[in-house]
């Protein structure tokens, strides 16, 4: 009999409709021969369904059949519970597709981790770590990886603005898929920028604007597997790589090789290692970087469920090294149980 795994996703995040977007590829591409599927949805308004969706429904995010369930805290029997009939829906496994604070920060782990049903990808402290830009600066910054000076604003607290040197970044500290990121060249721009960012979240950080080419890499690690990828490169259109250019781009382009020097590659992957040892992650991860023109490295960010349609960067990533998308979610499944 084949094990149980459920594909989860939705959340009533910010990256929502992002999450429905991977859930619709993984389970497209999904190792159908080796595992039962069962996928999970979570609405926006924080409730979990189940159904026979179809691939266009997931396309057209437009979920209906609706079964909802209730998550069991069984330890002999993990799984959930049909809200309606009270039948057990038992589950293996989870492969999260859940961009944002609740799939990345480290909450849902959780309460699988209480539930005891095992999931592909990191675990709670690393996850919100990785979630918290700020967490994850000091962590880098302390083990000597080179990142844009920052500051930290929390909601509610004074702040004193007037020796910032422009442009600066603006973002959200919890927050993914540049949501609440802004560009700020003046005084005026900034405090427009922090209104805007603190809307999404109550922990702000202010950055140094680099002026250079983005890049990532990605990294497979279970314990038959250590793959790191080539270092790709995004030719941003604008001064920002921004959610307009990496959802709906217009002239961004990816090469799925960087120009940089073997040298500067090399360098950027040692890095990404070195931050994915150092924040505990586990089974995949992409770690992105900017380079300046004279070859500087900057650690950006790590996104711990990166984007994970056929289109996305680090399923592209791993195919150039030999693991198609399908053979992707094998390996992942396949290390958890």
């Amino acid at each position: 009999m084949k094990k149980q795994v459920a594909v989860i996703f939705g959340s009533p995040n910010a990256e929502h409709d992002i999450s429905v977007a991977s859930a619709a590829s993984a389970i497209e591409h999904f190792p159908h021969d080796l595992y039962d599927l069962i996928p999970i949805f979570i609405s926006k308004e924080g409730r979990w369904f189940t159904g026979d969706y179809s691939l266009e429904m997931l396309q057209a995010n437009k979920l209906e059949g609706h079964h909802e369930l209730l998550l069991q805290f069984n330890p002999e029997r993990p799984g959930f519970v049909f809200k309606e009939s009270n039948a057990v829906l038992p589950v293996d496994a989870a492969f999260l597709m859940l961009h944002g604070r609740m799939g990345e920060g480290g909450e849902i782990q959780g309460l699988l981790n209480i539930a005891r049903i095992p999931y592909a990808g990191c675990e709670v402290l690393s996850s919100a770590l990785c979630m918290d830009k700020a967490y994850t600066h000091m962590i880098a910054e302390l083990n000597d990886i080179p990142m844009a000076d920052y500051r930290l604003l929390l909601k509610g607290e004074a702040y004193d603005i007037s020796d910032i040197e422009y442009p600066v970044i603006v973002k959200p500290s919890r927050e993914g898929s540049s949501f609440g990121v802004t560009l700020a060249k003046d005084e005026a721009a900034l405090h427009a920028a922090l209104e805007f960012a603190f809307s999404f979240d109550s922990r702000v950080l202010i950055e140094e604007y680099i002026k250079g080419t983005e890049c990532g890499m990605g990294i497979l690690k279970t314990k038959k597997d250590y793959i790191v990828s080539d270092v790709d490169q995004v030719n941003v259109a604008g001064e920002v790589f921004d959610f307009q250019e990496k959802y709906h781009p217009h002239a961004t382009e990816t090469l799925p090789v960087s120009t940089f020097p073997e040298s500067v590659r090399k360098q950027i992957q040692a890095y990404g290692e070195r931050v994915f040892e150092l924040l505990d992650c586990k089974t995949f991860a992409r770690i992105d970087f900017f380079v300046t023109e004279d070859h500087k490295i900057f650690f950006n960010e790590i996104n711990t469920i990166p984007g994970f349609t056929a289109n996305s960067r680090y399923p592209k990533m791993m195919d150039r090294q030999g693991v198609n998308y399908t053979s992707l979610i094998a390996k992942m499944v396949e290390d958890v149980l």
